[in-house]
């Protein structure tokens, strides 16, 4: 039988339409870029002694035979020199494997398996096939049967094991779906319906294996998962769901759990920071109101791999928003954002440190201590150090643990601000966890004594007066003390100034009801004593809020009596140091004695002195927050001590300042010491 005459022309083919998801620009030879071009010189000879028939038709009745040899002849005929190249086959089969599958035009499931098969068999010439491989890899298979799905792990298991080209558009096409899958790619026509959560099962085996089949594969999926990340426009839902799967891949590919959970760390760390800044000019009051209500429409609400919907549209009242409004919906969304990814780690690690080996052997706490040091420490953050807050509180040697790694690095050899920052997270964890046990309290107590009065001896020689750029360690230090002092001073006391009255059986509030003495931890009253009366004067430089309280606490607990020296605080002016302490000086290439400026005039002394950063302070977030809610410590005044209503005013500028005392104390209690203490500047 003769085969049919072949046309000579093709214009009733629709000319292809190769929208890919992605640039594969790059898997292209020079020649298949001129596919363009092959309506214009196409004059199609068929061997005799082949009998292949093109059918517009009826495709479910070509047999596998058929089927084969179309893909053979087109693929021959496309590898052929430029010369004699004939790509009208191979144009019209990357046509058609392109068809969406929720076309009319589309090609159904049965005979797309036949071309998976006879595409296999031909898998060792398609390296130079880059745009029929990429409608492949491009295909409907989520929605398919087993049998479909069968076929695709097995065509693509060959592919990359002979084309390791083509392991970065698999990997990009794998991992582009953990943000979104939406519920329709399981829905296909005359295909039974699958759900979101087998889709996801395999998208993880092809990922799987893949790894498997080419262990060398794990770099470039690395760099998938880092270039696939949401970005920061992209829904609550996605980043989430994507986070999620993540940490799935981490369960099957253990050489990646490193470098995927400093991904996640990092990204928390990065929206925790930009939140930071877009609230500097929000007023308190609407701080507190974006971050305990952080809704923004179906953004924020909670993921499930079972939900169907994947809707990021925007609704028209969100189009219609101020530049005001719009701002602040985006801060809810990285509020929203930033909580679900806290809630998810808390998850994630909760069973890995609870239950696993000691805190020294745990390679899960040892991780969020890596991430502390290298994420969190050297930034600002507010929310994704509440990771350690909550797990270094285990047991005694997780508290340990954390502890001496804030020491190494605020006694050790870093930087300034390194140092700084450490010691705001030694004494803000001491001061703040509920379950640090007296024995951690006396010990980070006695470490910061130590530094402070080494740093005194050091400095004290030649100081002409305080200067926090001078001895900016020294005052973090001093500092750290007091802060410590208003919250644990129960901690400090090891018993009472006549042990042989009280017998050893002792409540602190009866001792100090009765106007008896407590007796303090070695060295706490000496060298604290010395040092707020020192030349270097900490109480200065200290955050007038947290100098205050200190006074008011000490005086009550009759451990010392400094309001005085705050008194004579009131009259030095930080600008004026040198008129204070006597000639001018230079200490650290800084000038003591140097002009006051028109900026030192507005400001007061307030850019002269600490910053009370405690990074610790308050947890708000509120679908996160029961987690750490039993592990915070609560601000409370010593019984029998009341307001500051009646009592004089601490403030280092009173004309500019007309913070009330109770209004101090209810600062103090909630946590917004850095909001007070920069009210000034």
């Amino acid at each position: 039988m003769r085969p049919p005459p072949t046309p000579t022309s093709l214009s009733n083919i629709k000319r292809p339409t190769l929208g890919l998801k992605r640039d594969s620009s790059y898997l292209d030879t020079d020649d298949e870029a001129n596919l363009s071009g092959v309506t214009k010189r196409l004059r199609v000879a068929f061997s005799p002694n082949v009998d292949v028939r093109i059918m517009d038709s009826n495709w479910d009745e070509k047999s596998f035979e058929l089927v084969k040899e179309e893909v053979r002849v087109a693929i021959e005929r496309h590898l052929l020199p430029a010369e004699r190249r004939d790509d009208a086959l191979y144009t019209k089969l990357v046509t058609m494997l392109g068809h969406d599958a929720q076309e009319g035009e589309a090609v159904s499931g049965k005979l797309l398996q036949k071309y998976l098969m006879a595409l296999e068999s031909r898998v060792s010439v398609l390296g130079e096939c880059g745009k029929l491989v990429i409608a492949v890899l491009d295909l409907a298979w989520l929605g398919r049967n087993d049998t479909f799905v069968g076929l695709y792990a097995r065509f693509l298991s060959s592919l990359v094991s002979a084309h390791s080209k083509y392991i970065m558009p698999l990997f990009q096409r794998l991992v582009g779906n953990f943000a979104r899958l939406p519920a329709s790619l399981g829905r296909l026509p005359d295909e039974v319906a699958v759900s979101r959560q087998q889709m996801f099962s395999r998208l993880h085996l092809f990922t799987k294996s893949t790894l498997k089949q080419v262990p060398s594969a794990t770099g470039t999926l690395t760099r998938v998962l880092k270039a696939e990340f949401p970005i920061d426009l992209a829904t609550t839902k996605s980043c989430i769901q994507y986070q999620r799967q993540l940490l799935k891949v981490s369960q099957y590919a253990p050489e990646l759990k490193a470098e995927i959970m400093a991904l996640i760390m990092q990204r928390l760390v990065s929206i925790d920071v930009q939140i930071q800044q877009d609230l500097e000019d929000l007023e308190d009051e609407a701080e507190e109101r974006l971050l305990q209500r952080p809704r923004l429409h179906d953004n924020s609400e909670p993921v499930d791999d079972s939900d169907d919907s994947d809707n990021e549209s925007v609704s028209s009242s969100e189009e219609t928003t101020t530049e005001e409004e719009q701002r602040v919906k985006e801060i809810r969304l990285k509020v929203a954002k930033m909580d679900g990814t806290l809630d998810m780690l808390f998850s994630y690690y909760d069973p890995l440190i609870r239950d696993g080996p000691e805190p020294h052997l745990n390679d899960a706490y040892l991780q969020i201590l890596s991430h502390f040091t290298t994420f969190i420490l050297p930034n600002r953050t507010r929310h994704a150090q509440f990771l350690l807050f909550h797990f270094a509180q285990i047991s005694e040697e997780h508290v340990t643990l954390f502890t001496q790694r804030c020491a190494e690095i605020a006694f050790g050899n870093y930087t300034t601000a390194q140092r700084i920052n450490a010691i705001a997270y030694l004494s803000s964890f001491i001061a703040r966890g509920s379950h640090v046990t007296t024995w951690s309290v006396q010990d980070v107590v006695s470490a910061l004594l130590s530094f402070l009065d080494l740093c005194r001896q050091r400095y004290e020689p030649t100081c002409q007066g305080p200067d926090k750029r001078a001895y900016a360690s020294y005052y973090a230090a001093a500092q750290a003390l007091l802060y410590i002092f208003c919250f644990r001073w129960r901690d400090l006391v090891i018993g009472t100034a006549n042990p042989e009255i009280d017998g050893g059986d002792y409540e602190e509030d009866d001792v100090l009801a009765e106007s008896r003495d407590l007796a303090w931890l070695p060295d706490l009253h000496e060298i604290l004593r010395r040092n707020v009366r020192s030349r270097l004067n900490p109480l200065k430089i200290c955050s007038p809020a947290i100098a205050g309280e200190f006074a008011d606490i000490a005086r009550h607990v009759r451990f010392d009596e400094v309001v005085s020296i705050l008194e004579s605080n009131k009259r030095l002016r930080l600008g004026q140091t040198s008129n204070y302490y006597g000639a001018a000086g230079r200490v650290g290439g800084i000038d003591i004695g140097r002009r006051e400026t028109a900026w030192d005039r507005k400001t007061g002394d307030a850019h002269h002195q600490l910053e009370a950063y405690f990074p610790f302070d308050p947890y708000h977030l509120p679908k996160s927050k029961k987690w750490v809610e039993a592990d915070y410590n609560e601000w409370k005044l010593p019984r029998g001590m009341q307001g500051n209503e009646d009592e004089e005013e601490y403030s280092e500028e009173e004309s500019a300042d007309e913070t009330d005392d109770e209004e101090l104390e209810d600062g103090f209690a909630n946590g917004v010491m850095v909001d007070t203490a920069s009210t000034s500047s």
